[in-house]
């Protein structure tokens, strides 16, 4: 809330790397009762939590995983830490607990009111707060979903004062949502995006030719500066975009096309919410501009304001019944919220209006595999492919389809493609090591695992795996050393412990 949660939305869709670093730098400072908040998908939870138990080297770090509901939140916290002392527990899967959960009964009326719709360990958690500090001397540092975040601060908000942090990862689909953001600008002016840097400069420079030529106050100087705005956002030079809507809107403070430029430069910065001040701005002036209506929807979507969203886009589509991209948006939206079928409804009348929409393919394939239907996810990410072959993400989603369907060599194959384009993807690394294990081509597995880890040196899955391909070959020793790495960087996974008292064993040890 408050502070908190500006922070959340103005960083909403910073780099995952440097969010990291910045998490990482904040945490090592934290002394004492704290509470910090990491918005993330479930899989990208367990690899901060990896690279944190590495890279905090000074200070005793805990993982709580929560995959199953207790009734009694406040006890597990209690049992794992009485002993063990920790300076940050991680806790992760606590979206379990908002889903099957029912109401807390022997309430007085005022605080049944308050948490009525909040799960019975969670109501328990809020209310013993003041509790947890004065017991727990240590700092929580909860990752969540971006579902669960927001149900924190809508239902929990005594968890957020000022002083508590919000990081965020996006999630694959919010980066591709990302593209089409930048695109609704770029495409406005398509010809700046196929010019060298050289010839943007040289562009830019006749261009301030024209405008200075132009009196101060005319229309004509509005569109060129707008214009010379659209060559800077080709180039992502978007804080100077910005400034030169400023510019045109000194002039023409009514300019709903000044407004929606700005918008689009602040999104790509990450400003989600001074993003949505200038569309509504544009909306003030023009209500029927259904760009504006769209775009409004893809910055509210990237808040987590989901109904709000959908009204946007619904809004779009009243104005522009055919305006694809806001199927297809509403198709991802939709995904997030698990809503497979609603989303591939929404997709397919995207794509009847743009069969080559790529984005209406991907989203559709991908609530097709979140559905476990991986036959159609891999056509539809085919269909994609034949329009943009070198997209490393529907590489990778058609090789984990593949995968899932035990079709290994052609999983490896798609994994190849992603690498091809992108290299230093260790999860398509660790995957396609994976898919070697299970076609029993241990030593190329070993390779496809010996890659991630020279990107990733710190992944314990990645250990795991390669131990696990050790001890299929029998080389035991080399098995136990890698399982000793895994436990080194999480020591909390009881499968590498039980796999490595089998490697003992099969060595004689007892």
């Amino acid at each position: 809330m408050r502070k908190a949660i500006i922070t959340w939305d103005k960083d909403a869709t910073k780099d995952p790397e440097i969010e990291y670093q910045t998490l990482l730098k904040s945490l090592n400072a934290k002394h004492g009762f704290d509470f910090v908040f990491v918005r993330c998908s479930p899989v990208e939870a367990e690899q901060i939590v990896s690279r944190s138990q590495r890279d905090i080297e000074h200070k005793n770090v805990q993982v709580l995983r929560l995959h199953q509901p207790t009734e009694d939140l406040y006890t597990a916290i209690a049992n794992l830490t009485s002993h063990k002392h920790p300076d940050l527990l991680f806790v992760t899967g606590i979206e379990e607990f908002l889903v099957g959960y029912t109401q807390q009964p022997n309430l007085d009326v005022k605080m049944r009111q308050e948490l009525d719709s909040v799960p019975k360990p969670l109501a328990k958690l809020c209310l013993l707060q003041k509790k947890l500090q004065q017991e727990f001397d240590f700092c929580f540092v909860f990752l969540l979903p971006l579902f669960a975040l927001k149900y924190f601060v809508g239902r929990l908000p005594t968890f957020f004062d000022e002083s508590v942090q919000v990081y965020e990862f996006p999630t694959d689909m919010e980066l591709r949502r990302q593209e089409v953001l930048r695109r609704s600008l770029e495409d406005r002016y398509q010809n700046y995006l196929i010019m060298t840097p050289e010839e943007r400069d040289r562009k830019f420079q006749e261009l301030q030719k024209l405008i200075d030529a132009q009196p101060n106050k005319s229309d004509r100087r509005v569109e060129l500066l707008l214009e010379q705005g659209g060559l800077l956002a080709a180039g992502r030079s978007f804080a100077e975009a910005i400034a030169n809507c400023d510019l045109a809107l000194e002039i023409t403070p009514s300019s709903h096309l000044a407004w929606y430029n700005r918008g689009v430069a602040l999104d790509l910065l990450g400003k989600h919410q001074e993003a949505i001040t200038s569309y509504n701005q544009a909306l003030s002036h023009k209500d029927n501009f259904h760009p504006a209506h769209y775009n409004l929807g893809t910055s509210l979507s990237m808040l987590g304001c989901f109904e709000e969203a959908i009204a946007a886009f619904n809004r779009a589509l009243n104005l522009k019944p055919d305006y694809h991209p806001a199927f297809a948006s509403k198709g991802a939206l939709l995904n997030d919220l698990g809503q497979y079928e609603e989303a591939i409804s929404n997709c397919d009348k995207a794509l009847a209006i743009q069969p080559n929409y790529i984005q209406g393919w991907f989203s559709r394939g991908y609530a097709l595999e979140s559905m476990g239907r991986y036959v159609e996810a891999i056509k539809s990410y085919d269909r994609a492919l034949e329009f943009k072959p070198g997209d490393h993400q529907l590489w990778y989603w058609r090789a984990k389809a593949l995968d899932s369907l035990g079709e290994y060599s052609e999983a490896i194959a798609s994994y190849d493609r992603a690498l091809v384009i992108r290299p230093d993807d260790y999860y398509a690394w660790n995957n396609r090591g994976l898919a070697l294990s299970n076609l029993d081509l241990y030593e190329e597995a070993i390779a496809s695992f010996d890659k991630a880890l020279e990107i990733k040196p710190d992944d314990h899955y990645a250990w795991y795996c390669r131990g696990n391909a050790h001890s299929a070959l029998g080389r035991l020793e080399e098995a136990i050393a890698c399982y000793d790495k895994a436990i080194q960087i999480e020591p909390e996974e009881p499968e590498v412990w039980q796999n490595r008292r089998v490697a003992f064993r099969r060595l004689g040890f007892n």
